[in-house]
C-alpha cells in the first residue's frame, strides 16, 4: 500500500509518496515536507482537518490521515539573510549585557567612594575615571543601537526582536544618564 498526502502550500500542490509496507509517521510527513518545499522542521505547523498534527514519531494513521489526505502546511522557508540578522541581533544583545555590567561596576566603585572606602586625596582623580569609562559605556551604547538601525529585514519576528532590543539598550542608556548624575 502507497501512501499520497496531498499538501497545499500557498497555491501550489504536492503530492508526497512513502514506502509500501512501512507506516509513516507524523516525523517521516514532516521530513518529506521539509524535502520537497525547504520549509524546516522547526518551521512548519501542519494541519488536517483543522487539527494541528504533532511532529513525533505516531503514525499518521493515528492522526486520521490515509492515502490521498489533505494536509496544509503553514510556515515559512529557511531564508539566510533573516538567520544572518538574528545572529547579529543577538550579538548586539550580548554586547550591551557586557557594557550594563561595565556600568553596574562603575555604580559599585561610585558607591564605594561615597561610603568613603576611598581617601579624600584619590576621590576626585577616580570619579574622574568613573565619569570617563561611563562616557564610553553611553557611547558603545549608541554604537549597538546605530548597528541595529543598519539591519533591514521583513521578517516580523526579526523586527520585534530589533526593536526589543533597541527598547532594552535605551533603557540602559537612561541608567548611564542617572549614573552621570550621581557624579
Amino acid at each position: 500500500k502507497q501512501w499520497y498526502q496531498r499538501r497545499v502550500r500557498g497555491a501550489k500542490k504536492h503530492h508526497l509518496e512513502f514506502s509500501e509496507g512501512i507506516a509513516p509517521t507524523s516525523e517521516d510527513l514532516s521530513f518529506k515536507i521539509e524535502e520537497v518545499t525547504g520549509v524546516p522542521l522547526s518551521r512548519q505547523k501542519l494541519i488536517h482537518k483543522g487539527k494541528q498534527i504533532s511532529i513525533e514519531k505516531t503514525e499518521l494513521s493515528k492522526f486520521g490521515i490515509i492515502s490521498g489526505s489533505k494536509i496544509m502546511l503553514l510556515g515559512r522557508q529557511h531564508n539566510a539573510q533573516s538567520e544572518e540578522i538574528l545572529q547579529k541581533i543577538n550579538k548586539v544583545k550580548s554586547d550591551a549585557e557586557q557594557i550594563r555590567n561595565k556600568k553596574t561596576d562603575l555604580e559599585a566603585q561610585l558607591q564605594g567612594i561615597r561610603n568613603g572606602y576611598l581617601p579624600d586625596d584619590l576621590k576626585a582623580e577616580a570619579l574622574s575615571k568613573i565619569h570617563k569609562q561611563c562616557i564610553s559605556c553611553t557611547e558603545q551604547f549608541m554604537n549597538l543601537i546605530e548597528t541595529l538601525d543598519s539591519l533591514q529585514s521583513s521578517e516580523d519576528s526579526t523586527r520585534s526582536l530589533k526593536k526589543s532590543t533597541v527598547l532594552a539598550i535605551q533603557t540602559m542608556l537612561v541608567e548611564c544618564d542617572k549614573l552621570m548624575e550621581k557624579l
